[in-house]
Parts: structure tokens; sequence; C-alpha cells
């Protein structure tokens, strides 16, 4: 087998698997899809468990970065990511992978604070490298967001803790209803563990600060979403209106009728197009019949004998962007308007509360309340306490916050053992596609299936089911392989038949003056210095379907597949 040794950081490596790498932890998206084509579920699960250890919960709750930057975009639509993960935990028989082998304890005791995604995984790492981790959680349950903020009928409980079970089946202990609260406890971790790492999230309400806010019936994202997860609210009164955009909002609104609500709407200042919240949850709110009221924002909340009856909007215009590229919402002038309401739920933001941080502990923290750290190391200013997460951005995605602990734990095992961060081997290999099915690439995009809208009533009924065998084999099937990549060597004799049967037009021939190959493209031997003419490759326009490699008379070009160490 003829291997090619490719650097990490390699240009050209990049822009092939651009997928890969719009991934916050690197998730090698066409690799595990290519073994779903195979039916290879089991494999498929443990290249996601390599990258992101919860695909069980992020094939159902990942904002799917990977998709943005998946090609078959330019085609119709990306393939569908997230969705074939979880179809990967689906149907694979083998749910959670196992030690293979044991760890030789270094001695070293780590306390995090919060057993949130970020914490889980900056756990499982440093376990699996020998240390003894102990997590602090003020909550009852473990999981963090995953089970405070996201709704059981998108993340049923039962995932999160299977998760959260094999996290502890490396020895790490969770120790619930354990808060780390005050200067006092902090002080504590610092003498009796040779590191902390706080990844305590963002668990407070971002406030609107208009007048009203303090009426009875008025209760923040946040804690809604607290409250019901947890079993404490148990019902709502009939018109609640729910105020934001974001992945939260849908989910306070959602939640709420299944709580009993008669009517909910969700007020948000701008429009659909620049709502933050994922396409699938906005399609499922509508079909529920939430009614959506875009460009409008409240301005008052009005109430009597001290409780919330109307709310107050404006209608608005979106004006010139803002730093993040949305355009602003503008107040029209006398578009006011008045709702009435019985509920209202502000989820338009959230804050870290690290109130347990006094300066006796030399900490430096930003004008938000965020500890500030070391951007390569996740180290605060002060020696042997890392940040990372929520706590230290705001509120993120799940696979954002989890690449936050990963990298953290690289960072904790080199600060208390001195060994370097490992180097991962990357290769390609001589391999075209064995198995293609006819017309791949048009094939449409799979539609995930979905509990029926009558069974949709309860909290704890998911209502998206994920693929079917058949559904998850086709999708894959769409996928354009961009770790397979193809190569035309000296041999190639300019003859053009690789031009002919292309079918998008990918090959040109060009003249050594009107062609310049990038230092990154090849290794310098492989150019020769006297060719005239050559074939050139559009790696972004090829589909990868090897006729070119079929055609071609003197066997000069060939696909080779990338791959890791791991396989």
């Amino acid at each position: 087998m003829e291997y090619t040794i490719v650097k990490a950081d390699d240009h050209w490596f990049r822009q092939n698997i651009n997928c890969q790498f719009a991934c916050p932890v690197n998730t090698p998206a066409m690799n595990y899809i290519e073994r779903i084509v195979y039916e290879n579920f089991d494999s498929s699960l443990s290249l996601n468990f390599m990258a992101n250890l919860f695909p069980h919960i992020l094939g159902r709750v990942c904002t799917h970065p990977c998709e943005t930057a998946c090609r078959r975009g330019a085609i119709d639509a990306p393939i569908a990511i997230c969705s074939l993960k979880r179809s990967a935990a689906d149907f694979a028989v083998n749910q959670f992978p196992q030690k293979k082998v044991a760890v030789k304890k270094t001695g070293k005791r780590i306390a995090i604070i919060g057993s949130g995604p970020c914490g889980l995984a900056a756990a499982h790492d440093l376990a699996v490298k020998g240390h003894d981790v102990i997590i602090y959680e003020a909550l009852p349950v473990a999981g963090g967001m995953l089970s405070v903020g996201i709704p059981p009928y998108r993340l049923p409980r039962g995932i999160i803790e299977d998760s959260i079970n094999w996290i502890k089946n490396f020895g790490v202990e969770i120790l619930l209803s354990t808060p780390i609260h005050t200067p006092e406890k902090f002080e504590e971790l610092l003498n009796a563990f040779d590191a902390v790492y706080i990844a305590s999230g963002a668990h407070k309400s971002s406030r609107m600060d208009i007048a009203g806010e303090e009426l009875e019936g008025i209760m923040h994202g946040v804690a809604f979403m607290k409250d019901t997860n947890l079993g404490i609210l148990k019902s709502v009164p009939k018109k609640v209106v729910v105020i934001g955009g974001g992945f939260t909002a849908i989910d306070c609104a959602r939640s709420s009728l299944r709580l009993g609500a008669g009517e909910v709407s969700i007020v948000y200042r701008r429009s659909r197009e620049e709502m933050p919240a994922g396409e699938i949850e906005v399609r499922m709110a509508e079909e529920e019949g939430i009614e959506m009221l875009y460009l409008t924002t409240p301005v008052r909340l009005i109430g009597k004998d001290g409780k919330v009856t109307h709310m107050e909007c404006v209608k608005n215009k979106l004006g010139e962007p803002d730093e993040f590229g949305r355009r602003r919402p503008e107040a029209i002038e006398g578009s006011n308007f008045t709702m009435d309401v019985d509920m209202v739920i502000p989820a338009i933001g959230q804050a870290p509360d690290i109130t347990f941080l006094s300066d006796q502990f030399g900490i430096k923290i930003n004008k938000w309340g965020m500890p500030l750290i070391d951007a390569e190391t996740g180290m605060t200013s002060r020696e042997g306490v890392f940040a990372g997460g929520d706590c230290v951005t705001g509120p993120r995605n799940v696979i954002e916050v989890i690449a936050d602990g990963r990298k953290a734990a690289r960072s904790l095992h080199t600060y208390l053992t001195g060994q370097k961060k490992e180097e991962f081997l990357f290769y390609y290999k001589q391999q075209s596609p064995s198995k293609r099915v006819l017309d791949y690439d048009a094939t449409p995009r799979q539609e995930q299936e979905s509990l029926p809208l009558d069974k949709r009533g309860c909290l704890e009924a998911e209502s998206e089911l994920g693929f079917s065998r058949e559904n998850a084999l086709k999708e894959a099937n769409r996928c354009l392989l961009c770790h397979f990549n193809i190569f035309i060597d000296e041999k190639c004799v300019l003859c053009g038949g690789c031009i002919d049967v292309c079918p998008y037009d990918c090959i040109s021939m060009v003249s050594r003056e009107n062609v310049s190959v990038p230092d990154s493209f090849h290794d310098e031997e492989d150019i020769s210095e006297e060719w005239d003419a050559a074939m050139v490759i559009d790696e972004e326009k090829c589909i990868r379907c090897g006729l070119c490699v079929k055609r071609c008379p003197v066997n000069a070009i060939t696909m080779k597949r990338f791959a890791y160490s791991e396989e």
C-alpha cells in the first residue's frame, strides 16, 4: 500500500476536507459517513467517539457548523452530517467503546467545577491520561445545560444518563448538589487539588431592562427551562409569550405547549433569516401552532394587582448590519401595539455566575464578569487554575464547549506532567471508492422522520426520530467523499481523455506560464522543472466519480484516500 504523509496544517490538505475543519473538534465527517455507506455503523460510531465523545447527544442537538462547509451544498443541499451522526448511534450494536488499556495513574488530582459537556469532556480526557478527577455539580442532576437547558422531547434523558455513566466508568467522580458558590468553597479546592478547571457554564438569565419586568408572571428562559426539566414547573397559563430568537426561546415556546398553554407566541426583534435558532426547531415550532411575531420588540410590561396582563410592543425595520453582520432592528415610529398575556418568558441571553472568584485569588475578570484565560493553554492569571466553556465566552453550542474541554484537558495534562501534546498522524493511501450508487450526485437530501403532531403533547416524547436505516444509507451515499483526492503523475501523456469524461468540467490542460503551483500543493521533488503543460484538477468541483482514473490509458491518474493513524 502506498502512503503519503500529510501535515495537519497543510493548506491543500485543509481545503479538501473542509467539513472536518469546520467542526470545533475536527470530527472526521467524511470518514464516518463512508462507514455508513458500507453499513458499518459500529465503526462509524467509533470514529465519532474518537473526536466528539458524545455522538448520541450531538446527533440530536449539534448546530452542525460542518454542514455550512460541505461541498455538496454547492450542488443542491449539504449532507445531513448531524443526522448521520445520530444514525451511527441509532444502528450501531456496540453503543459505547470500552477502555482498551490499563492507564497508569499519575497521582495528580483535578477538580472540575460543572458537569456540563465542557466539564465532562475535560474529565474524560484527564481520566484516560491517568489523573484522578472529581466534578463538583451544583444541580441535583449531572449534565449541566444538557439536562436542564434542553427539553427531553429534543434530547431524551436516558441518552444523557448513558453518556454520563460512560464517563464515570473511567473513574470520574461526580458530586451532585455540591455547589462551589463561595470564595471559601473555591479555596478548599485550591488547597486540596493539584489543578482546578472552571467549567461552570452560563446559567444566569439576561434581563430585558424594561418597565414591568418585576411583575408576577415574568419568568426568564433559563429558569423556566431549568424548572421544567427538573419537574418543578408542571403547568403554565393560557396565553404565553416568549421573547427571543435562539434555541432557548424555541425550547421555551414548545415546552409551554406541552405544559398546557392554549396560545403561544414568539416575539423576535429581527426577521426569520437572522434568527439564530436552528431551521428544524423553528419549522417544528410553526408546525405545532406557535405564532411568530418577527421584527417586533417589547417596550413595557403592563400589570394589574401585581400580575402581568399585557405587553406593549413596537414593530421594527432592519437597518445597518451590526458587528456580527446582522442588520440592526430599528423601531418604526407609531407602530406600537399591545398583546394580552398571562405569562412572559424573556429568553434573550445568558451569562455566567462566578461570584466565588473573589479578588483574593488573583484571577483576572473581564468587564462582563468572565475569567480571562490564556488563548493557548486556557489557564487563568492564577497558576494551576484553568477555565473554559460558556463561563469564559458566554453561551455557545454544545460542540464548541466540548472542544474547549478537550483542549483544556491537553493543557492540564501538560501542566501537571510536563509531557507535550500528542501529534496525530494523517496520511493518504492509494484507494478508489469501491461502493458508489448510481446518480448519487442527483439524490436529494433526505428528511428525518418526526413524531406525528397529535403525539407531541408530552415533554418526554421525542419529536425528531432520525433517519430510517434505508434513508441513512441514501443520505450517506450523497457524500462527495472529500477525503478522496485525485493525483496526476509524470506519466501523463496529455491526451485529454480525462477532460472528455469529466461530468463537471473539473479537469483542464494548462501551460506552465498560465499556472502557479502553491508551495503547499506538492512536495518540491514531485514538481518537474521540465514540463510545458499539465493537467489541473479543480478539487472543489470534483465529485470523486473516478471516471478519469478509469479512462486514463497510462494509469497516470490515481485516487488517494485521507485517513487517520487510528483507522
